[in-house]
């Protein structure tokens, strides 16, 4: 096996480790806080408090970093799908550690998505750096990214506002909300890998410079709103539950930037048909972890 790609396999599996071991302490952070302390001086508080903090570091830090490296080593299709194994961490921790319960159901639905997950990785929706620079000099794809891109966002508003207005399923519907911004997040990072480079030694071109600040704001706004947006659902539904439906846009956005943004074909049939299966699984998945009523679940005292 090449030992580039045996070491993006093991970069973003790490990442997605990392990730999710920060979203388990946030949760416990956000599980601890008394009751007046979830309704006013709510980040504050989280703010104040070095564990969180240190969850914040895990994914903001270690796993943002382990998640570019991995999309430089390996492309940013097959990335997703291999952080899927934090999903693992997600379902042992937030059972042994924070004291909360999965339904049958929901180990089925963790089952699926990391299986959705592992398809889509196999289906080898490899997109280099040098063909995102070659695809970004197209004015269709430049357009297409632009639709892309609103179409995130407005998902996002949407499920959001509905989230807001929920009485039931609030940690669900705004954990599914989260998710549209983490896609964008992990779409932009690819333009910005291919042009960083030409624009900081002054050697990019007009459009490229306009693609770079773009990405940029894009990617810190996203990130900053997701990762607030994110402790806003765990007041109201289970770690296990919400990371995970949060995953369904993030991992189907990759087949759309595959076959629509950059309108490639797929390697060979086989990979075609991972892509269906693939996003199916993860579709059931999130009815089978989004059933449940959410509700926060307090900690047992020692």
């Amino acid at each position: 096996m090449d030992l580039k790609y045996l070491l993006g396999v093991l970069v973003a599996i790490f990442s997605g480790v990392i990730n999710n071991i920060g979203a388990l302490l946030q949760k416990k952070v956000v599980n601890d806080l008394p009751p007046e302390s979830r309704e006013q001086r709510f980040m504050r508080a989280l703010l104040k408090n070095p564990l969180w903090l240190f969850g914040l570091f895990c994914q903001v830090g270690l796993g943002m970093i382990a998640f570019v490296i991995a999309q430089d080593l390996i492309g940013p299709a097959l990335v997703p799908g291999l952080m899927a194994s934090g999903l693992i961490v997600l379902a042992l921790g937030s059972v042994k550690l924070m004291g909360e319960k999965l339904s049958l159901s929901e180990y089925f639905g963790i089952f699926w998505m990391m299986l959705g997950m592992c398809l889509l990785g196999l289906s080898k929706l490899d997109i280099s750096l040098d063909q995102v620079r070659e695809a970004l000099a197209l004015s269709g794809t430049v357009a297409r990214i632009a639709v892309f891109t609103v179409s995130l966002l407005l998902c996002w508003g949407v499920f959001s506002l509905v989230g807001i207005k929920s009485t039931r399923r609030k940690g669900i519907v705004i954990g599914l909300a989260n998710g549209f911004l983490f896609a964008l997040s992990n779409f932009w990072i690819s333009p910005l890998l291919a042009v960083i480079t030409l624009v900081l030694t002054g050697k990019g071109s007009g459009a490229q410079i306009a693609i770079f600040v773009v990405a940029s704001a894009l990617l810190v706004g996203a990130n900053l709103m997701a990762f607030y947006q994110i402790q806003h659902a765990f007041k109201f539904g289970q770690a296990s539950n919400i990371i995970p439906v949060q995953q369904i846009s993030v991992q189907i956005a990759p087949v759309l930037v595959y076959f629509y943004v950059f309108s490639l074909q797929p390697p060979t049939l086989i990979s075609g048909a991972c892509i269906i299966l693939g996003a199916a699984a993860i579709i059931l998945s999130g009815f089978l972890l989004g059933r449940r009523q959410s509700e926060l679940e307090k900690l047992p005292t020692s």
